[in-house]
């Protein structure tokens, strides 16, 4: 049973497309990760690593075999349950994930950068946010997508709160999340970095961490960007198709 976590500004509907092309087996769990949702403040949470400690009885809960996947924020927690409980897990599918910081002066420059972007939610609104967000370079590639699925997209995002946000870039912001390169070494589960191959950044990331590490892979989907979750849903919807093969077997 796979176990998806959604990335920010994102919620469980952003695995649709992907859950109606794999035609799984069980329906897999899509919990809400904390700062998203209308009731966001049902979840909770005051740091990164009790965001991973909410989402353990639930990966504990999972069907045989035991799988995990995540999107960009949604990938960086999946590692810290990787981390933290590996005996949970028979392989994993992290999309687009940064490994984590490696010192106090790239942490504190990016701690200032989440702070900034709590603070244009919580001044300028969500409305105003959103439109920012989707300008970022990171997301260029979403430009070409069809204007169905870029709604789609608009509509989950606008579906969240200001505040929540705000407390979900505070929490689960990159500044905040432990360096994992360690753990990754130490784990013997399966894992499978995907990323699209227009996400130049992160597709080096992917390759530093599989050349480090006999049990990672890295998968790259041409054409696509950083949210290859949106922009190649049939090439996710594989990937978690021939990793759930191989863990059965």
């Amino acid at each position: 049973m796979w176990l998806l976590l959604h990335g920010f500004t994102g919620s469980p509907r952003s695995w649709d497309r992907v859950v109606d092309a794999a035609g799984l087996e069980q329906t897999p769990l899509m919990p809400t990760l904390v700062g998203h949702g209308r009731d966001w403040q049902v979840r909770e949470v005051e740091s990164f690593e009790s965001e991973v400690t909410r989402l353990v009885p639930l990966a504990s809960s999972a069907g045989q075999p035991r799988l995990l996947c995540g999107y960009s924020m949604g990938a960086r927690v999946a590692l810290g349950l990787l981390a933290r409980q590996p005996h949970l897990f028979d392989a994993a599918l992290l999309i687009g994930v940064h490994p984590g910081l490696t010192n106090e002066a790239a942490r504190s420059e990016r701690r200032q950068v989440d702070a900034s972007r709590a603070h244009s939610l919580r001044d300028e609104g969500l409305e105003a946010f959103v439109a920012a967000w989707e300008e970022l370079p990171l997301f260029a590639s979403q430009r070409d997508l069809s204007p169905e699925v870029r709604a789609g997209q608009q509509n989950i995002r606008l579906g969240h709160e200001p505040e929540g946000l705000a407390r979900a870039v505070e929490m689960l912001g990159l500044a905040e999340m432990p360096n994992y390169r360690p753990a990754i070494a130490a784990l013997e589960v399966p894992i499978t970095l995907m990323t699209g191959a227009l996400d130049a950044k992160f597709s080096e990331i992917a390759d530093t961490i599989a050349a480090e590490n006999t049990h990672v892979d890295a998968e790259v989907v041409d054409g696509v960007g950083h949210n290859v979750v949106l922009e190649a849903p049939a090439a996710v919807a594989a990937a978690l198709k021939r990793i759930e093969g191989k863990a059965r077997g």
